[in-house]
């Protein structure tokens, strides 16, 4: 099967890693599932990963091999997950280039005396330093957690975040994959910045999600957006 740009698949995205040629994506920028071992946060996804650090690893490693610039990979550690989050720091330590933090301006829920989690990680993996395409370009992002998520999926990334990634680290003759695309995020940010895409997604629901929230915003932004 030839995969077309500019289209979202459904699938297991390291099925679709074998199709694709080494250095033939510019961009990998995703965020991969929590771990965090409940169902609180998909319907139609069971997030507990038996081997969440080799999943991790074996993303990182075919996105690595796929780009030709920037592998950018959103993590948050929490309880399940978090040895394994820190053992990939060590693993990957002569591949990262950089480390972005989401700084969550209201961090929910509380935690009482203990210490709420208020901040995720973006590890950027490349061969050369990391360039924005503005200056001045913090390595600490700011915004509140979403408030706008789907009833069926309450993981779905941030809209201004992957905005800024993308207009920050992208240009218009990138091509930028997403293999675990959810309900679209990514790629509605490249339609808005003309961005060259594709995306992969495993649950059926979310990939239909996905094609019926980027046609509805074609339909309401064409033509509006550089």
């Amino acid at each position: 099967m030839e995969i077309e740009l500019n289209n979202i698949y459904m699938g297991n995205c390291f099925d679709f890693f074998k199709k694709i040629e080494d250095n033939s994506i510019d961009i990998t920028f995703t965020s991969p599932p929590y771990n965090r071992k409940r169902n609180d946060k998909y319907n139609y996804y069971d997030d507990n990963i038996d081997d969440y650090y080799e999943f991790l690893k074996k993303s990182i490693n075919e996105s690595i091999r796929i780009s030709r610039k920037y592998t950018i990979f959103n993590l948050q550690k929490n309880y399940y997950n978090k040895k394994d989050i820190f053992k990939l720091f060590g693993y990957f330590y002569d591949k990262i280039v950089e480390v972005i933090i989401w700084e969550k301006t209201n961090p929910m829920p509380a935690a009482g005396k203990a210490i709420t989690n208020a901040y995720e990680f973006f590890l950027v993996f490349a061969e050369t330093p990391l360039k924005s395409n503005s200056t001045y370009t913090k390595n600490i992002v700011s915004y509140s957690v979403n408030s706008s998520m789907l009833k069926e999926h309450k993981a779905m990334m941030k809209q201004e975040i992957s905005d800024w990634f993308i207009e920050k680290f992208t240009t218009d003759t990138d091509i930028v994959l997403d293999p675990f695309a959810g309900v679209g995020t990514t790629l509605i940010s490249c339609e808005k910045y003309k961005r060259k895409y594709i995306g992969i997604e495993l649950s059926n629901l979310y990939y239909e999600k996905a094609k019926k929230r980027i046609k509805k915003f074609k339909k309401e932004n064409n033509n509006v957006f550089p």
